[in-house]
């Protein structure tokens, strides 16, 4: 009888030519190859938890929880990413005795098919059954998940409830009175699990109240196709990397596989595509060619850059962003002096506060973002990312200012930055509107002895594109004279940053974001749509000050 081997990527059978070899000499051998062949398969099959194949990327994982209380798990596609953090669970399940761990999914049906499924899968095959008693409760079905959303484990009498996103929205206090995690833990302490989150921090703020008595771990995973939102931000902004692994798809580059988040003292944990045999990743690096790096890196590297909806592909934060030291391509933020023409963009808000950029051009026409009215720093964030809509932050909390007011503030900005502008550009729709005493804001502001020209008019999709061609340079050759950005912002910008990355002209959905990303478009379409103008402070005659010009 001929003996077939079924195929797999790690359990590796013989040859047809030691196959045949094997029959005529020694076919008992062959037999017995062939059984413990098969019966390998078949129990990693049968029981994923105890006998199934640890992907590289799992471990690193393990490694994160062990050494930080939150980890953020970041894959590609088909990494493995989800039936790792499940068989995590699981071990936490079956490993520690009188738990309570919570696992949190975008809604009822991805919480049924994906999480519940996966953590289904790695239940131990002997309690693969109806179990009611009175320290234990399972049922299953795969088209409705666990009964009543929530499992209690015989052996350990460890509890694992289901919940949506959504229902922590809608009432924010589900998670009131419970304790998540071992008192006594012998293996990983884990509290909580989400996944997919794209909510703002509320939840994760929640949680870690809930999880702080018994000191256990939050877990995070996350496939980041909406890009780098400001709740990844919370962990990815000053991350220290301390492995690396060679990108395949991107001539070998090496990218992050493990980094430390200083912001919140977490580990960051990456998992390449190309890692999980069982992922299909060949067609996966095949549906990739010619595609755009940023596509790549999230794709098959789970490394966000942006959203892969933006409006402005060739912004880069590595690149079209610049501190005051350098970065990794010698390049940092110039220090602005009388040899840059400095202009200023404003956007009035009728129920919020105005909001302004502060920019300078140099003599070769690179543009200079230096400076953003509300900042951060002082105000906090002009827009939240909520579930499903972005929000108006603090920033954008009126002051209380007046038009003489706002012109104080600006004139102190300048002062703080030591700049003259040369030419200040205003919303043209905003400021053309008259008050009840038939007033427009261009005469309020000249009156205050500040004048400003109006925006240009031009189409709105003609204004982002030619923005985004401000960004543009050759990513596969070094930055140079010869292949270099027109326009860099000062990375105190945030709110702006924010902005460029995650607008997308979504309806109402991230309608916080376009204040700050029209003031560049302002910008860009300046001057008849050329955009700013150096001058040669030599060929300047200033007018005054107080007039906002030259």
């Amino acid at each position: 009888m001929e003996l077939t081997f079924t195929q797999h990527p790690l359990v590796i059978g013989p040859t047809d030519e030691e196959i045949l070899l094997l029959a005529e000499k020694d076919p008992r051998l062959l037999g017995e190859l062939h059984a413990a062949h098969e019966g390998r398969i078949q129990a990693a099959t049968e029981d994923p938890l105890r006998y199934g194949f640890d992907l590289a990327g799992w471990d690193r994982i393990k490694d994160g929880l062990s050494e930080y209380n939150e980890c953020l798990t970041l894959g590609g596609n088909r990494s493995g990413k989800t039936t790792g953090c499940a068989k995590i669970v699981m071990e936490a399940v079956t490993q520690n005795v009188d738990g309570h761990i919570v696992c949190f999914s975008q809604n009822a049906d991805t919480s049924v098919k994906v999480q519940q499924a996966a953590v289904w899968e790695m239940m131990p095959k002997e309690f693969k059954r109806k179990t009611k008693s009175i320290e234990g409760y399972i049922n299953f079905s795969m088209q409705n998940g666990f009964t009543g959303q929530s499992f209690i484990f015989p052996d350990t009498r460890t509890r694992v409830d289901f919940k949506t996103y959504t229902q922590f929205s809608n009432n924010q206090t589900i998670l009131e009175g419970f304790e998540f995690g071992f008192n006594k833990p012998s293996a990983v302490n884990i509290g909580a699990w989400l996944d997919e989150y794209l909510g703002d921090s509320a939840l994760v703020n929640t949680l870690r109240f809930r999880l702080a008595t018994r000191n256990s771990k939050l877990l995070i995973g996350f496939t980041p196709i909406d890009g780098y939102t400001p709740f990844i931000n919370e962990y990815l902004k000053g991350a220290e990397t301390l492995e690396t692994r060679e990108a395949e798809l991107l001539s070998n580059k090496p990218l992050p596989v493990k980094q430390y988040s200083p912001e919140r003292d977490a580990s960051i944990i990456y998992l390449h595509s190309d890692e999980n045999p069982f992922g299909g990743y060949e067609r996966i690096a095949k549906d990739l060619i010619g595609r755009p790096e940023e596509d790549i890196l999230v794709r098959a590297y789970g490394v966000p850059v942006k959203s892969m909806t933006s409006l402005l592909p060739l912004f880069s934060t590595e690149v079209n962003v610049l501190g005051d030291e350098e970065n990794k391509h010698g390049m940092s933020f110039p220090e602005i002096n009388e040899d840059f023409t400095v202009y200023q963009v404003v956007d009035p808000a009728g129920a919020r506060n105005y909001v302004s950029i502060w920019a300078a051009v140099n003599e070769e026409g690179e543009v200079y973002i230096m400076r953003e009215w509300p900042d951060r720093a002082t105000y906090g964030e002009w827009a939240l990312f909520g579930d499903p809509k972005w929000k108006y932050g603090p920033a954008s909390k009126k002051i209380g200012l007046d038009v003489a007011g706002y012109v104080e503030l600006f004139e102190d900005i300048e002062d703080e930055l030591e700049v003259e502008v040369m030419e200040r550009i205003g919303d043209s729709r905003y400021f053309a509107k008259e008050n009840e005493n038939n007033t427009d804001l261009f005469t309020s502001f000249d009156d205050n002895g500040m004048s400003f020209v109006p925006s240009d008019g031009k189409m709105e999709e003609i204004g982002i594109t030619a923005v985004d061609e401000w960004f543009n340079y050759n990513p596969n050759y070094s930055i140079d004279e010869a292949n270099r950005p027109m326009c860099y912002i000062h990375e105190s910008c945030e709110n702006l940053i924010d902005s460029l990355i995650n607008y997308n002209s979504n309806g109402k959905m991230d309608e916080a974001l376009k204040d700050f990303f029209d003031l560049i478009r302002y910008l860009r379409m300046s001057n008849g749509g050329l955009g700013p103008d150096h001058f040669n402070s030599n060929s300047m005659i200033t007018t005054s000050r107080d007039k906002g010009g030259y």
